[in-house]
């Protein structure tokens, strides 16, 4: 079963979609975070295919458009990073307590932006949760911003450092990021982790999944996608992407 549903954060309405195998039993579950100026959908649909697949192996799922983004209420400009941990954290009580989600079998998976929230979340929740899974996911936001600047600075790309893809960033974020350390709240998390990162990605380098390698140690794995880009589009790396992915979740939930 696939239903549109609603979640009023006190700030606006996300929109997301519920994704629940067919039997009436309680089913364990995957939270899908999309990335930095992203949708629920993501590039090729792979949050829906991701999901579809789930549920034909009897795993629940949900994924939202975080405010500003997708159809959820808000504006691009106004989102921040913790603005969005607190909404992921909303999202992680709505699906937990639902009547067809086992709250003791719970996975978090985001990609890009949404790997680093999903990390950070995990953190904060550790104990709620049964695995964590991360494609090509960033890290230190700041240093993404930093990264740019100089890019600017030194003529390096053309344009202003507030204009991504079309949207507007807000101030608000920069400041937010900057005063967060992203890896030591997810240092928190104290379960398994699987990473996924394509090895032709160049708008999250491999290095930054290497970090949180070092940071996670002996309970993370992570696969290396030849070639591929931030979003593993192509058949072979979303193939490659989603089986390594469903295995890593059915073995810690199944």
């Amino acid at each position: 079963m696939e239903k549109n549903i609603e979640l009023n954060t006190g700030k606006g309405i996300l929109r997301g979609m519920l994704h629940l195998p067919d039997t009436g039993t309680k089913h364990p579950g995957v939270i899908l975070f999309h990335g930095f100026s992203g949708d629920r959908m993501e590039p090729g649909f792979m949050f829906v295919r991701f999901s579809r697949l789930l549920a034909k192996h009897n795993i629940a799922s949900v994924r939202f458009d975080f405010l500003g983004s997708g159809e959820s209420d808000g504006s691009f400009t106004d989102m921040t990073f913790s603005n969005e941990v607190e909404q992921a954290s909303l999202i992680f009580d709505y699906f937990k307590n639902l009547d067809a989600v086992d709250e003791q079998n719970i996975i978090l998976l985001g990609l890009s932006m949404g790997g680093a929230l999903a990390g950070y979340l995990a953190g904060m929740r550790s104990s709620e949760l049964k695995g964590l899974v991360l494609w090509a996911p960033a890290g230190e936001m700041r240093l993404f911003i930093e990264k740019r600047e100089k890019q600017i600075e030194n003529g390096e790309i053309t344009g202003d450092i507030m204009d991504i893809s079309g949207l507007r960033l807000g101030e608000g974020f920069i400041e937010d990021v900057r005063q967060l350390n992203i890896f030591e709240k997810t240092a928190g998390y104290t379960g398994d982790v699987l990473i996924v990162h394509g090895t032709g990605d160049t708008v999250v380098p491999v290095l930054v999944s290497e970090g949180y390698m070092q940071l996670f140690g002996k309970r993370a794995e992570l696969v290396l996608v030849e070639n591929a880009d931030h979003t593993f589009q192509g058949i072979p790396w979303i193939e490659q992407l989603f089986d390594v992915s469903l295995s890593f979740i059915k073995r810690k939930l199944l």
